[in-house]
């Protein structure tokens, strides 16, 4: 396994929509390397359907660069491991072009396997001009306290400039409760809120922690559940409604 030359990976289709909706909903689901598998995508569609879905999130995804699409959404992928036919790491779908994208590596290596872990961040605009960041995170996991620490401050130098929506989700791998505290002081330095989802008994937890988390800044949360859906991940997703707070929604 190595560190990808080129982490950022673009689907070759594109929607040429350059607007998100000002009512949208996300997924967030570290999908454990499966979702190249059949019945992903199926699956996946329906939830796109029944949720009206414009964002996907997915840590630990498999992508290439002649994937087309992220059931039917064009995609960015920041890849943190090279295979010989594929990249692995976090991926952000969505049914608008992305108005810009970046990518944060680790420089910390995860423990015996040495891999590095990624952080995408695309910001998308609504129909008022006002730009909505959406942060894509899989955490560093088995390396210390300060390391972890660090990571989350270098993560906070990239992001803090942004002023107005914000969504930052995915896999924090706050398994103890030093971590949960760092995480805490990260999020709140960026006035992002933690959304709670309904069933929380389906997101993955370690020693009590949960792993799988939303955090919003400056919208309104309608909805937000985490789905059991152990056969295709050993993680669930979670799915979230949110509305811009001025927008005029039917």
């Amino acid at each position: 396994m190595l560190t990808p030359a080129a982490p950022l990976i673009q689907s070759p289709v594109i929607f040429e929509k350059t607007v998100i909706s000002d009512d949208f909903s996300l997924m967030c689901w570290n999908v454990h390397k499966e979702n190249l598998k059949k019945k992903f995508t199926p699956l996946v569609r329906n939830w796109k359907e029944k949720y009206h879905l414009d964002l996907i999130l997915l840590q630990e995804a498999i992508f290439s660069p002649v994937l087309f699409s992220i059931a039917g959404f064009p995609f960015v992928g920041a890849a943190n491991i090279r295979l010989p036919r594929y990249f692995s790491g976090v991926v952000t779908a969505a049914g608008a072009d992305p108005f810009s994208i970046q990518f944060q590596m680790t420089r910390a290596r995860e423990a015996y396997i040495s891999t590095r872990k990624n952080t995408l961040i695309t910001i998308y605009q609504f129909t008022n001009k006002e730009l909505l960041m959406v942060v894509n995170i899989h955490a560093i996991n088995f390396r210390s306290l300060a390391w972890y620490q660090w990571e989350l401050s270098r993560l906070y130098d990239l992001i803090k400039g942004h002023h107005g929506p914000m969504i930052l989700a995915g896999d924090f791998n706050c398994w103890r409760k030093s971590r949960k505290t760092i995480l805490d002081k990260f999020t709140g330095m960026l006035d992002l809120v933690h959304a709670r989802p309904r069933y929380p008994e389906h997101i993955k937890e370690w020693f009590g922690f949960q792993l799988d988390r939303v955090y919003t800044r400056d919208l309104i949360l309608v909805d937000i559940q985490a789905i059991d859906c152990k056969p295709i991940s050993d993680h669930n997703p979670i799915i979230a409604r949110f509305v811009r707070p001025d927008a005029t929604v039917c």
